[in-house]
């Protein structure tokens, strides 16, 4: 048996995320939705599994692997969110593009 719960669970945690992204800020605000993206959470869950994959325990996949989700979660978005901290001059003032 090939565990893969959690990345099922996330894939389908994506979906219902990116339906309510739509439905609530497109189709009400007209807001763009490339601006609005949820959290990169697949990395954290293809690790969860592959810790109960490795150990085949409940308890070790609840405490490591439960740690490893949470420290993933954070380099997950920088691939994301990395544009956005390129400088960019404007009027002779560094900014970057966030400030910009």
């Amino acid at each position: 048996r090939q565990p893969f719960g959690a990345t099922i669970v996330i894939l389908a945690l994506l979906a219902g995320k990116w339906v309510t992204i739509w439905a609530a800020w497109w189709w009400w605000s007209n807001y763009p939705v490339n601006f609005v993206m949820p959290s990169t959470l697949l990395p954290s869950a293809i690790v969860l599994d592959c810790i109960l994959l490795l150990t085949r325990n409940w308890t070790l996949t609840a405490v490591i692997g439960a740690w490893l989700f949470a420290i993933l979660f954070y380099p997950t978005n920088w691939a994301l969110f990395a544009y956005s901290h390129t400088p960019l001059v404007v009027d002779g003032t560094l900014l970057s593009w966030a400030d910009y």
